[in-house]
């Protein structure tokens, strides 16, 4: 890792997370250009003796000097508890009996937000009633589903991993699991309408045009005269890691319903994606140059693990356990949960992390939960780079990575193969919500600092909008050199370093733009944590 950039007059600061429930690990950070090392921390709030000495917190510190852990997590009664140390005060550390759970409901906003078509949605009315037509000039009735990012495109591959993580984290989180399936169910309609007819595929619905069109209301380009805005293309494709995810959310769908033709009709369509995948063999490729190159893996062998454990929980066909076993195989120990990888689905559910029992085949159980312990020690690994604990790679998209490597970790701690996938996890909950060298939250109207200049078609409505929305958060700097950003021009880029960088400014979609599978990854997150 980089030295430290020890800036010249940066204060001390003491960074806190929360909310969190009375069982989880809460561990606070004091960094500074001095040296605190031996020196005590307070902590107020309820309860008493909770105070302790700082302990040197692991890997790089910048942009200070050093840095420090103060573990608070004796703090089980509920309340705020506030951490001194070094002559600072921190914000409160809420802790709650329903731990972070209420983060959920902030975010699921964004989702309703984000629905289209004659869905009910926050802030705008009916929108792309005219979707969509395919390259051939036949209509297709695709309206619904959730607009992406901060543009309005629609995407299987995103649509179909956000209605993944929701469906899974109403499994983890039974509190919740109404709104969870209601929400999910906004994708799982749209991915329906997708597969309209025997063969065909929908990958993606709009395109660049859309895309570089800029901010405004969506309800009003049904009466735009413009190509590709008032009527959007949908474009046929089809790739193993789009159909898996497609399968692993349909599946999950229809195992969901009662028996009946709701269920066959489900089980039928994740079939159908599923065996698509396995005949494209390969990632999707080949859109037209106009569709824009988005969401491009390297790999579908996970996500067609994924897809395949789904079915096998389904169905009981043991030809779907040999076949996500199979895949699984094949990922190369590229094991997370993200957009671009749920290989860490197939082996949470061979472990039985996932609401079902471990599979009855040692073999393929032993796979499972050494696959998910890897990953666990992945996200521990990274974890310990830098000081604040965030347990994914600093990225575009950060956020999903920290959504995705901690998701592992906790599934990992649900199912007992890793001691600290529990704690790993909630140090980048922690993270996320203010635990971080900016004391930002990257959750809008959730959280310390939370961001105000999303870069998001909702700016039209008014700043801090859409509530909910989780930003793709702080990136390497030279990442956002390369889109012609530096380390950001407001108040908070003072706390950046070489290592990442973070503003909330509009301009900057790489910080500041939210997303759908940046916000499923983190509720599932949370969900996963959840009771634990």
């Amino acid at each position: 890792m980089p030295a430290a950039a020890g800036a010249k007059g940066l204060p001390t600061v003491v960074r806190t997370g929360g909310p969190s429930a009375p069982g989880d690990a809460k561990v606070a950070i004091v960094a500074s250009d001095r040296n605190l090392g031996g020196e005590r921390f307070q902590v107020s709030g309820p309860g008493r003796g909770l105070g302790g000495k700082l302990r040197p917190a692991n890997g790089f510190s910048g942009p200070w000097k050093h840095a420090y852990a103060a573990d608070l997590s004796a703090a089980s009664a509920p309340g705020a508890y506030r951490v001194s140390a070094g002559g600072e005060r921190s914000k409160p550390w809420r802790v709650l009996a329903e731990g972070a759970r209420p983060a959920i409901q902030t975010m699921l906003d964004y989702f309703a937000t984000n629905r289209d078509g004659s869905e009910p949605a926050l802030l705008h009315g009916p929108a792309h009633l005219n979707d969509a037509v395919l390259p051939d000039g036949r209509r297709l009735a695709l309206q619904g589903g959730w607009m992406d990012a901060g543009d309005m495109i629609h995407f299987t591959q995103t649509t179909a991993f956000a209605a993944t993580a929701l469906q899974l984290a109403a499994v983890l989180d039974p509190a919740d699991a109404a709104a969870l399936g209601s929400e999910a169910d906004v994708g799982i309609r749209w991915l329906v309408a997708a597969h309209p007819e025997p063969g065909l595929f929908i990958a993606q619905v709009g395109d660049s045009r859309d895309h570089d069109t800029g901010f405004r209301d969506p309800a009003e380009d049904d009466s735009s005269g413009e190509p590709g805005i008032g009527q959007r293309v949908a474009y046929p494709g089809t790739g193993g890691d789009v159909a898996g995810k497609a399968a692993a959310a349909l599946a999950l769908a229809a195992m969901r319903q009662p028996p009946g033709a709701q269920r066959a009709a489900l089980t039928q369509q994740a079939r159908d994606w599923y065996g698509a995948g396995e005949a494209a063999g390969g990632p999707l490729r080949g859109l037209p140059e106009v569709a824009g190159a988005f969401y491009e893996t390297d790999s579908a062998e996970d996500d067609l693990a994924a897809g395949a454990m789904m079915l096998f929980r389904l169905t009981g066909e043991p030809g779907f356990l040999t076949d996500a076993v199979e895949h699984l195989q094949a990922t190369d120990n590229r094991i997370g949960f993200g957009v671009y990888d749920i290989g860490s689905l197939a082996a949470a559910d061979l472990c039985g992390a996932l609401g079902s029992p471990p599979v009855a085949d040692a073999a393929a159980r032993d796979l499972g939960c050494g696959a998910l312990a890897e990953a666990a020690s992945d996200a521990r690994a990274i974890a310990r780079e830098t000081a604040f604990g965030a347990p994914g790679p600093f990225s575009w998209g950060t956020t999903a990575e920290i959504g995705s490597y901690g998701t592992a970790a906790a599934l990992a701690g649900r199912a007992g193969v890793s001691p600290a996938g529990l704690p790993t996890a909630a140090g980048g909950r922690d993270y996320l919500f203010g635990r971080n060298p900016w004391g930002a939250s990257f959750v809008a109207g959730f959280g310390p600092k939370a961001p105000k200049q999303l870069h998001h078609w909702a700016s039209v409505f008014g700043d801090g909008l859409p509530n909910g929305a989780v930003v793709g958060g702080p990136a390497p700097l030279e990442m956002l050199a390369e889109q012609g950003f530096g380390k950001g021009k407001t108040a908070l880029a003072k706390y950046s370093s070489k290592v990442a960088s973070y503003e909330d400014r509009r301009p900057n979609y790489v910080n500041s733009e939210p997303a759908i599978d940046y916000t499923a990854a983190s509720i599932l997150l949370i969900a996963a944590l959840d009771g634990q």
